[in-house]
């Protein structure tokens, strides 16, 4: 068995097939798993890349020679195996998707008791272990034993669930003209809720556009000329709709969500809670305070009904019924947020000789005279009361699936906007030449 340490990410376990690990990793691993959950029977499914299939039939043998079960889904999108993980009441599963990389990339998503992701910080670090210590995973006197799925009966509870969710009538459809581009992993769980919900997709002339990852768990949205929806925009929106319907509404943001936006939660009497950003923090989050939903600005969007999981499928159909309800087009509904300059999220290549804390100490010491805030990665903000020009604020972080700084930077002004990022961004680059 041979494998890359680095394939070990935050949460989740990603790399190039062949480079890597290799076949007799993947088999290695499902053992582990069951020494290390101890579960007898897991959930296992893949998303449409080269190689996910084959190295899901090494995972299930792998978990089968070491005397666990596995409950074989298949083809399926994150969100798809989440739903059936909850309806089925398995203890553990694993789902492979290299989530939003390239072709090229596959991984393993790891889940333990209530659907939670094991990351680095809750065991993944213990797995690892066991797979260095290879000699000691026993293969079982009497194998576990495979067990098939009925795909399309779980596919269509799942959309009857959606539907349900959005509260959807066919007169919600409207005349509204829609474009979904689906990867092929989600092509029968869309195709299906879309005749449900009596949608068609047009491929040349539409009014929003809906895209979404390989795995299907994060959506970007687009309008008729393509321009992109930001996530937290998008995430406002739904709860601005739902407002009536929670009696006390909770939301949990990542740090890079636009002050307007959550002015605008502030303003309508919301609970916003602050998170890390990547799922199994937002999740985490989410969980602990009983959150209503949950939003990232990289198009991840979830909800506490859905125990507290993305439903990329429910937000199209939830988003459909407030442009339908209130006759305005999704730029005319989003252009409420827009009361503050943003960059959007900037990536940096992360170069190795770099330590972040001396990254960090850099920034905070020019910008000593602001509101630090080290939750997630670093966060500065100035808030000017006496002149709301000045106020501004930037975040900055390490991503958890890539070697890449990540730097979003916000003002009141665009001047201003445009002065900061080329401040910061220089600040950053004099000290990878030493400066």
């Amino acid at each position: 068995m041979n494998y890359n340490p680095e394939i070990f990410k935050a949460y989740d376990i990603r790399g190039i097939y062949g480079q890597d690990f290799d076949a007799d990793f993947a088999f290695s691993l499902g053992a582990a798993l069951v020494r290390y959950i101890n579960k007898k029977c897991f959930l296992v499914a893949h998303d449409d890349r080269e190689f996910s299939a084959e190295l899901a039939d090494s995972i299930n043998r792998g978990i089968t020679s070491a005397g666990g079960d596995v409950k074989f889904l298949g083809l399926a999108t994150t969100p798809f195996f989440n739903f059936v993980f909850k309806k089925l009441g398995v203890n553990a599963g694993v789902m492979l998707t290299a989530s939003h990389l390239g072709n090229e990339y596959v991984g393993f998503k790891i889940f333990g008791e209530g659907g939670v992701i094991i990351g680095l910080d809750s065991g993944l670090e213990q797995i690892k272990s066991i797979l260095i210590e290879n000699k000691n995973i026993e293969t079982a006197r009497y194998g576990g034993k495979i067990i098939k799925q009925d795909r399309q009966k779980l596919i269509n509870l799942y959309t009857d669930f959606i539907i349900k969710e959005a509260g959807w009538e066919g007169k919600d459809a409207g005349q509204l003209k829609i474009n979904v581009k689906s990867p092929p992993t989600a092509k029968y769980e869309l195709a299906l809720l879309l005749d449900k919900s009596g949608l068609k997709n047009n491929e040349q002339e539409f009014d929003i556009s809906f895209e979404f990852d390989f795995d299907a768990d994060r959506i970007y949205i687009s309008d008729s000329v393509g321009q992109t929806i930001r996530s937290d925009y998008i995430t406002g929106l739904l709860v601005q709709d739902k407002i009536r319907f929670w009696s006390k509404p909770k939301v949990v943001y990542d740090f890079r969500f636009s002050r307007g936006v959550l002015e605008k939660f502030v303003s309508w009497g919301i609970r916003i809670v602050r998170s890390k950003a990547g799922r199994a923090f937002m999740r985490r989050c989410m969980a602990k305070c009983r959150a209503d939903i949950g939003g990232e600005l990289s198009g991840h969007i979830y909800f506490g009904r859905a125990n507290y999981n993305e439903l990329p499928l429910l937000v199209v159909l939830r988003l459909l019924k407030i442009i339908n309800k209130n006759k305005k087009n999704i730029g005319e509904l989003v252009e409420q947020f827009k009361t503050w300059f943003n960059s959007g999220e900037i990536n940096i290549t992360k170069h190795r000789a770099w330590n972040m804390k001396q990254v960090f100490g850099k920034l905070k010491e020019k910008y000593k005279d602001g509101k630090v805030d080290e939750l997630d990665g670093l966060t500065i903000e100035y808030d000017d009361p006496a002149d709301d020009g000045a106020s501004w604020w930037f975040n900055l972080r390490p991503s958890n699936t890539e070697p890449v700084l990540r730097l979003v930077v916000e003002a009141k002004t665009k001047n201003l906007l445009e002065e900061k990022v080329g401040e910061i961004s220089e600040l950053i680059s004099s000290y990878s030449t030493g400066g």
